[in-house]
């Protein structure tokens, strides 16, 4: 296995942490949730980092990596959801869309297909992470009411970038080869 693949690994067994400190009933979980999910989600770039320094780029990499983005998302949109801070319909677009697109990227890397990351996927990924980042941890920093605003509107502009990149890829995906 290779360092990038434990690296993503390391990611997706901290997911947890991050639903159950953010659902656990602990004076102040929310820094430590943040932190968590942070460094979770910093360390996507390391994992693409070392990957590439190394030639260290292997398919259970390329499936992995997304993957523990896919989760991290969701675990955090589902306590977000039961906290009360995200509203029902907008996790329930991003997390449908997440499950959809992995089935469709599983299925082109099991016919050898590339399948690639597009900007607003890329842009997708980052949006989401900056708003549920701002809404884990709003509501303990000065001007809650200005952060929490700042973080449904990031996260609306997920919800756009999601629905946007999931067609994207489809039509990326079923046009026919150019001639």
């Amino acid at each position: 296995m290779t360092k990038a693949t434990v690296i993503t690994i390391v990611r997706i067994l901290m997911v947890p942490f991050v639903l159950v400190l953010l659902l656990a009933e602990m004076h102040n979980k929310e820094f430590l949730a943040f932190a968590v999910f942070v460094i979770a989600a910093v360390t996507d770039s390391l994992d693409g980092y070392v990957a590439r320094k190394y030639n260290q780029v292997s398919d259970l990499g390329k499936f992995l990596d997304p993957l523990a983005d896919k989760l991290l998302v969701t675990a955090a949109l589902i306590a977000l959801v039961y906290l009360q801070e995200v509203e029902t319909w907008v996790a329930a677009i991003i997390i449908l869309r997440e499950l959809f697109i992995s089935v469709f990227r599983f299925y082109f890397l099991v016919h050898n297909a590339s399948f690639s990351a597009s900007l607003p996927a890329k842009l997708k990924t980052t949006f989401q992470i900056v708003a549920l980042s701002i809404l884990i941890i709003y509501r303990k920093l000065p001007y809650a009411e200005v952060l929490g605003l700042l973080g449904q509107i990031t996260l609306y502009l997920a919800v756009f970038l999601t629905v946007y990149s999931g067609v994207e890829y489809v039509l990326r995906m079923t046009r026919p080869p150019r001639a």
